[in-house]
C-alpha cells in the first residue's frame, strides 16, 4: 500500500494551496478553532522566491521551542542569506488560528533533527518498510530567535505514555493547518480541486488496533490528517503523543500514521535537546 508525507511539496505548493469558495477547515472534515482551542499549534510557512508558503504544523513545547516532523525541517540546510538553499531565514512560524499579513511571526534560529533521521537511507517501498523502517525517526526541534508571547507550551508525552492506556477505550485529536478536502482529483491529479484556508483545525480520532505490519512506533488512526498537516500533534487530554506524519491516500481518505514522540527514540532525541 502506498503512503504519503502529510506535507505540502514545494513543487506543488500551487497546486495545494489553492482556495475554494464557501467554509472550510483543515484536517479533513474537521472543525476551525475559532475559539483558539488550540494555541499551542502552528502554522509553519517556508519562504519560496520571495513569498511565503504554508507547508507544515508544528507544537510549541518550549517557550522557544517548536515540536514537528523531521521532513518539516530537514531540506532547511543553509546558511542565513543563502541565495540558493533553504535556511533559517526561510522559515517562520504563527500561532494565530488563522494567519494573514497582520499576524506575528517567529523566525528559526536553528533546527535540531533526530540524527538518525538524517543518517537513514533514503525511504522506499510501501508502508510496511521505506520511510517507517528503523533509523527513520521523523521528529525534529525547531529553536526560535525569540520566545513566543502569551502562548502556553504544550506537555509532551513521557516514555511509554501511549502502553498504559487501553487504546480502543481512548479518543484522541488531530490539528493542523493543512488541506481542507479535494472536490475533485487528488494531491498528484494535474487539475485537482482542492480545499485550503489555511486557518488551524481539529478532529476528534480514534486508534485502529487491528494488527498491520508497521513498527510500533508509530499509531495508525482514522481518516484526518492530510497534506500540511506534517508535524502537527495528535493531543491525548492536551497532551502531545504523536506527530502527524503519514497519509494511505492521495486524498486524504484512508487511515493515517502517526509517530509516538513517547517511544524510545523520540524520548531519546527529547531528553537530549529539550
Amino acid at each position: 500500500m502506498r503512503h504519503y508525507r502529510i506535507f505540502a511539496a514545494l513543487a506543488g505548493s500551487a497546486a495545494l494551496l489553492l482556495a475554494s469558495p464557501g467554509p472550510a477547515s483543515a484536517v479533513i472534515n474537521a472543525t476551525t478553532d475559532t475559539t483558539n482551542r488550540f494555541p499551542s499549534v502552528g502554522g509553519l510557512q517556508v519562504r519560496v522566491d520571495g513569498d511565503w508558503f504554508d507547508f507544515c504544523t508544528g507544537t510549541l513545547v518550549a517557550p522557544d521551542v517548536v515540536l514537528t516532523a523531521a521532513h518539516c525541517t530537514d531540506f532547511f540546510t543553509g546558511a542565513v542569506g543563502d541565495p540558493d538553499a533553504f535556511g533559517p531565514d526561510d522559515w517562520r512560524i504563527s500561532f494565530d488560528a488563522n494567519p494573514d499579513q497582520n499576524s506575528t511571526y517567529y523566525g528559526a534560529d536553528h533546527f535540531v533533527i533526530h540524527p538518525a533521521w538524517l543518517q537513514a537511507a533514503p525511504g522506499t517501498g510501501n508502508s510496511k518498510m521505506g520511510f517507517l523502517s528503523p533509523g527513520h525517526e521523523d521528529i525534529a526541534l525547531v529553536y526560535l530567535t525569540h520566545e513566543v508571547v502569551g502562548v502556553t507550551p504544550a506537555p509532551v508525552a513521557d516514555a511509554g505514555y501511549l502502553d498504559g492506556l487501553d487504546l480502543t477505550h481512548e479518543t484522541f485529536t488531530v490539528v493542523g493547518y493543512g488541506t481542507d478536502d479535494f472536490i475533485t482529483g487528488s494531491a498528484f491529479s494535474p487539475r485537482a480541486i482542492t480545499v485550503y484556508d489555511g486557518a488551524r483545525s481539529y478532529k476528534d480520532v480514534t486508534v485502529i488496533t487491528t494488527r498491520d505490519a508497521f513498527p510500533d512506533r508509530f499509531l495508525k488512526i482514522t481518516a484526518s490528517v492530510c497534506f500540511g498537516d506534517s508535524g502537527g500533534p495528535l493531543f491525548h487530554e492536551g497532551t502531545v503523543v504523536a506527530l502527524n506524519t503519514w497519509t494511505f491516500s492521495a486524498r486524504c481518505d484512508g487511515p493515517n500514521l502517526e509517530y509516538r514522540v513517547d517511544s524510545a527514540p523520540a524520548q531519546e532525541f527529547l531528553d537530549a535537546n529539550l
